[in-house]
């Protein structure tokens, strides 16, 4: 990634080493989509982003962030 900026290096980075890690999301593959999804039971997740370079899969409806998905039906 590149950041054209006029801000020095160090103010654009300030608080970087704070923020919370992604552990706390699973990379997944649902129905061949890979999807990053947050736990948040033990059999559901919740869908945070979609990774495609379809477009067609962005318009599907059961794919938007925010939707829930069961973890049975997917394999990580």
């Amino acid at each position: 990634m590149l950041i054209y900026t006029p801000v020095a290096l160090e103010e654009v980075l300030q608080g970087a080493e704070n923020q919370t890690s992604d552990s706390q999301y699973h990379e997944i593959n649902y129905n061949g989509k890979t999807l990053i999804v947050e736990p948040q039971s033990p059999f559901q997740g919740k869908i945070v982003r979609l990774i495609s370079s379809d477009s067609n899969d962005y318009l599907n409806p059961n794919l938007q962030p925010g939707n829930l998905i069961n973890y049975a039906a997917f394999q990580e």
